[in-house]
């Protein structure tokens, strides 16, 4: 195991107000822990999804003025990018950690996604109905509960990703930064695996 664990000074990092103060403590505290995580665990993703699976680390190229709200890990099934494909992240801000399935909005399975949405709403709500806490972020502001998400909804914002160029999409369960600051390493680890297994049937809606 590389991944030592999160600090307090990992979320308190995002209240540094200036593009370049902020960027420089991402770079230098969370980088190195994200890549330490992500190799732990990207050969336990590709064997709960049952597919290889490669690790990317946002690095916020494209930023010039705004500084992140939150950074990532993101592990998907091609080696030289995660951008254009479904893909997972374990993404860390200022209120703890999430575990997502995200979309990009000009990724190459964003219509095949939102098919899938309008095709089979029902069988995938019911597939997700273990996923306690999953959290619908596409689909409402800040996002739309599992428990409050109708297969209609979900047809609509099938409909919605086939026809928009500029929506995206991400879903997932939130750790708030102290249940984060309990757990050891190693069950943080178990518990984000466990979520990728829980958000399965969401990323193979995009994925295939």
């Amino acid at each position: 195991m590389q991944f030592a664990g999160f600090a307090s000074e990992d979320f308190d990092l995002f209240a540094i107000p200036d593009f370049a103060g902020r960027m420089a403590e991402i770079r230098a505290r969370l980088r190195p822990k994200l890549l330490a995580l992500g190799e732990d665990l990207t050969p336990q993703i590709g064997t709960a999804i049952g597919s290889p699976m490669f690790l990317h680390v946002a690095q916020h190229l494209r930023r010039r003025v705004n500084p992140p709200v939150e950074t990532w890990a993101a592990f998907a099934r091609e080696k030289r990018g995660y951008k254009r494909w479904t893909h997972y992240r374990v993404a860390v801000s200022g209120a703890g950690v999430r575990v997502t399935v995200f979309v990009e909005d000009d990724a190459d399975d964003k219509a095949p996604l939102g098919a899938s949405f309008e095709a089979g709403a029902d069988e995938l709500l019911a597939k997700l109905a273990p996923a306690n806490g999953l959290q619908w972020y596409t689909l409402g502001d800040p996002y739309v509960s599992q428990s409050d998400l109708t297969p209609d909804r979900l047809r609509e914002a099938g409909g919605s990703l086939q026809r928009l160029k500029t929506v995206k999409f991400q879903a997932g369960i939130t750790m708030p930064r102290r249940e984060v600051l309990r757990k050891t390493p190693e069950q943080f680890e178990r518990w984000a695996v466990k979520q990728v297994r829980l958000l399965k049937p969401l990323y193979c809606a995009g994925a295939g």
